[in-house]
């Protein structure tokens, strides 16, 4: 296959058919606790240039070079690799998906320009654009399937952030056609014949097309988990959709959790029942009434005992201590599972990873914004863990070598 120049045709085109120069969007309001000023006598490390988010980004970044330079077959094969190798980043993101947003990166940024504007035509206009550039190599599965991803990425942005508005006609007529260019694409693909942990990932996600939802997103998600058991996201997406306002109910939803723990449990042990309840009980506090606490905590303490790295420490701290804080009676599920911040601040944390307390909570902003932000969010609710030891003076020293509290003077 030839390869194209450093600005491909449809780069060029994409640039004439969307206007890049819009304001950006501004940042939401952000919560009171964990944004106040560090504290005093609190000595941590801070790793502002984590591993996961320097990986995430060298993995786009490739992604995208090589669809500026037409190099799709090299890309194909990329996305094939990482695919079938179940090759994941230090945080267990599939590599797989990161080189795909890398390469359809350029468009979507314009097509999320024009969706800025309310230009339905012009934001679907611009992924037709990518898809003929690539020359009709949709029939390879991987090109399909970064195709539709982006077409995915799409439809979520037309249909509006939860708790938005419903969307207009006009947004709801732009989503239904993503969701069908993506189903089209990916359509003629088995991902179990191909050994595509990507391409069920993909039908997961089009779950919104099917005629019966609810009788199918368990199958769906047990043959993707099946797939790439060791990557996290896809169990949390499965607890997404068996929320009861998607295609289950709090029963259905603790069964599948406790399912996905035994079909996961040489690598996670009770683990995969917390990743698939974890972004639940983020987002809907009724869900404490549904989970069971202790098995959660001992998923807490399974999946450190497997991943004892910084970046899993941080993950589940701030997902503790920042996320999850709120008003818990003494003896709650809430109460148990916040808890856990205690024994994971003093037996795995060992420095902070800022873009992790910047993602733990809405509000953090972007860039350099969000790193200062995550920093301070995560100083906070230490400094209130250890708020008694502060007061009496002590100091309060975080380093490889554990948790020492020193006394005064």
């Amino acid at each position: 296959m030839q390869h194209g120049p450093a600005l491909p045709a449809f780069r060029a085109l994409v640039a004439r058919l969307a206007d890049r120069g819009g304001a950006a969007r501004p940042a939401a309001p952000h919560g009171a606790r964990g944004d106040g000023p560090p504290p005093a006598r609190l000595d941590i490390a801070v790793c502002e240039g984590g591993s996961e988010a320097a990986a995430q980004a060298r993995i786009r970044l490739h992604g995208r070079r090589l669809a500026r330079q037409d190099r799709w077959d090299q890309l194909a094969r990329a996305l094939r690799e990482a695919d079938q190798g179940r090759a994941r980043t230090p945080g267990a993101v599939p590599v797989a998906r990161l080189l795909a947003e890398g390469a359809a990166a350029d468009a979507l940024e314009a097509a999320l320009a024009a969706a800025d504007r309310a230009d339905v035509a012009r934001a679907r206009g611009i992924l037709q654009v990518l898809e003929q550039g690539m020359e009709g190599l949709t029939a390879d599965p991987w090109l399909a399937a970064l195709l539709a991803q982006a077409h995915l990425a799409m439809a979520r942005v037309w249909q509006g952030r939860p708790g938005a508005p419903d969307p207009t006609p006009a947004r709801r007529e732009a989503r239904a056609q993503h969701l069908e260019a993506a189903a089209r694409l990916v359509a003629p693909f088995e991902p179990l014949e191909l050994d595509s942990p990507l391409l069920a990932a993909l039908r997961c996600a089009l779950l919104d097309r099917a005629a019966r939802p609810g009788a199918r997103v368990a199958d769906d998600y047990e043959d993707l988990i099946d797939l790439d058991p060791g990557s996290p996201e896809h169990m949390r997406a499965l607890g997404r959709d068996l929320h009861p306002a998607r295609f289950g109910s709090w029963r259905r939803l603790d069964l599948e959790a406790r399912r996905c723990a035994q079909r996961t449990a040489d690598l996670w042990g009770a683990g995969g029942y917390v990743w698939v309840w974890m972004d639940v009980l983020a987002g809907d506090s009724r869900g404490f009434a549904h989970v069971e606490a202790e098995l959660f905590s001992e998923g807490l303490h399974d999946i450190l005992a497997r991943r004892d790295g910084q970046h899993m420490a941080n993950l589940l701290a701030a997902y503790c201590g920042l996320t999850l804080s709120g008003a818990a009676g003494p003896g709650t599920a809430r109460a148990r599972i916040t808890g856990a911040l205690g024994w994971i601040l003093r037996d795995h944390l060992r420095e902070i990873h800022p873009e992790l307390w910047a993602e733990a909570r809405p509000g953090a902003g972007s860039g350099d914004t969000a790193l200062r932000r995550g920093k301070v969010r995560a100083l906070s609710v230490l400094a209130e863990h250890f708020a008694a030891d502060l007061r009496r003076g002590h100091r309060v020293v975080i380093s490889a070598q554990g948790l020492e509290i020193r006394a005064a003077g």
